[in-house]
C-alpha cells in the first residue's frame, strides 16, 4: 500500500476535505494534491508532517509496515485517543495550578520565570510561602484599622508555656473519674497542642477576652476556648468552651478552668461544682423544629 493510496483512503473517508489539505500544505491550486494522489508526485516529510499536525493523522501511517486501511483507521484512532488523554490533563493541571495561584500557594507570575535550575524554582517557592506567613495576621482583618486581635506580648509571655484544663464531659461515663484533666501547651508561635489525645490549633489575644481555637484529632471538629484576660496573670482562669458532644454533631457550652498547677481531680471537681449548672447542651427538639423549617437548596 503506498502513500498515494494512504492518502486516497484519507480524503475518501473524509478525514480531512480537499480544500483543508491545500490549505495546509501551503499549495495554492489542487493540481499538487492530484499529482500526490496519483503517485506523481511524492507526498514529503513536511507534508506528513503537516497532516499529523493539523488533522492528527500520525506520520506512522505511512511506515511500509502499515499495509491495509484497519490498520491506518486504529493508528489514527489510538493516537487521537492519546492526545485527547493528553488535552484532559493539560486542562486540568491547567485548573489546578489556577487554583493554586488564586489561593496564594505559589506565587502568580511564577510561569512568567526563566528558572535554569530546580533549586532556583524551589527558593522561589519557599521565599513566597514566608512573605505569606508575615502577611497571615494582617490578613486576617483588612477593614479593621483597629484590630480586633492586636499584638500584646505582655500578656503572651504569661500564656505561653504548660496549663492543665479541668472539664467535666458531655458524657460523665466517658472519663474514668466524671472529669477531664486537659494538659495544654501553648507554644511560641501561638500554636496549642494537648494532651492525651493531639488536638491541634492556635491561641488569638483579643483586647480583653482571648480565644483558643482547636481542631479535633478525629473528625475535624473545631472547638472554640473563651477566657478572660485579666485572670491569667493569676494562673487560674476560668474558660467556655463550644465544642460538639462526644460523637455527635450536636453542641454544647461548656464552663472550666486553666491552672498552672496539676490538681487531684476530686479538688479540681470541688473546684468546679455541679456538672449540671457548666454545661448547657443543644435542646433536640429545639433542633427539629428548625430542621423542620429548612429550606431544600435548589
Amino acid at each position: 500500500m503506498d502513500d498515494a493510496t494512504k492518502l486516497n483512503y484519507l480524503l475518501n473517508k473524509h478525514y480531512m476535505s480537499g480544500v483543508e489539505i491545500i490549505h495546509a500544505f501551503g499549495f495554492k491550486t489542487s493540481s499538487m494534491i492530484t499529482n500526490m494522489r496519483t503517485g506523481k508526485s511524492n507526498i514529503a516529510t513536511v507534508h506528513k508532517e503537516a497532516l499529523e499536525r493539523h488533522f492528527e493523522i500520525p506520520t506512522i501511517i505511512f511506515d511500509e509496515s502499515i499495509t491495509t486501511k484497519n490498520e491506518i483507521k486504529k493508528q489514527i484512532e489510538s493516537y487521537r485517543k492519546t492526545l485527547k488523554h493528553a488535552k484532559q490533563k493539560k486542562e486540568l493541571q491547567e485548573k489546578i495550578l489556577q487554583k493554586l495561584e488564586e489561593a496564594e500557594l505559589i506565587p502568580k507570575d511564577i510561569f512568567n520565570k526563566n528558572f535554569q535550575k530546580r533549586g532556583a524554582l524551589d527558593s522561589y517557592i519557599r521565599e513566597h510561602k514566608t512573605m505569606l506567613l508575615k502577611q497571615s495576621d494582617s490578613k486576617e482583618e483588612p477593614k479593621f484599622s483597629n484590630p480586633i486581635f492586636p499584638k500584646n506580648e505582655k500578656l503572651f509571655e504569661k500564656l505561653k508555656g504548660i496549663w492543665y484544663g479541668y472539664v467535666y464531659p458531655s458524657n460523665p461515663a466517658s472519663a474514668e473519674h466524671g472529669i477531664w484533666e486537659v494538659k495544654t501547651i501553648i507554644g511560641d508561635d501561638y500554636s496549642v497542642v494537648d494532651q492525651p489525645w493531639g488536638n491541634k490549633g492556635y491561641l488569638k489575644l483579643g483586647k480583653n477576652e482571648s480565644l483558643i481555637i482547636k481542631e479535633s484529632y478525629d473528625h475535624d471538629d473545631l472547638t472554640t476556648i473563651r477566657f478572660s484576660n485579666r485572670q491569667v496573670p493569676s494562673e487560674h482562669f476560668r474558660f467556655v468552651v463550644i465544642s460538639n458532644q462526644n460523637h455527635t454533631l450536636n453542641e454544647m457550652v461548656n464552663f472550666g478552668f486553666f491552672s498552672r498547677k496539676r490538681y487531684p481531680l476530686e479538688e479540681a471537681k470541688e473546684i468546679l461544682g455541679d456538672r449540671e449548672s457548666k454545661q448547657l447542651k443543644l435542646d433536640i427538639a429545639f433542633n427539629e423544629r428548625l430542621t423542620q423549617k429548612a429550606v431544600v437548596p435548589q
